[in-house]
């Protein structure tokens, strides 16, 4: 695989989607264990989180990536 190859916009879509995915996780078991909330609940508010945090991220990592 020729890393070099991948353009400024393919980076920050990887990136934002492994950030997004982790912060969406941290976020999901942090309301669930750590404030006891429902599952269901936690889960949806933890994909909203990776949501979020995508649609923030790439558009600023694909700014950065273009430098």
């Amino acid at each position: 695989m020729d890393l070099e190859s991948w353009k400024p916009d393919d980076n920050a879509r990887r990136l934002a989607t492994l950030i997004g995915s982790f912060g969406g996780v941290f976020a999901f078991v942090a309301l669930w264990m750590g404030l006891s909330l429902n599952p269901l609940l936690a889960l949806l508010c933890g994909v909203g989180m990776g949501l979020l945090l995508f649609a923030l991220l790439r558009p600023l990592l694909r700014a950065v990536f273009r430098r």
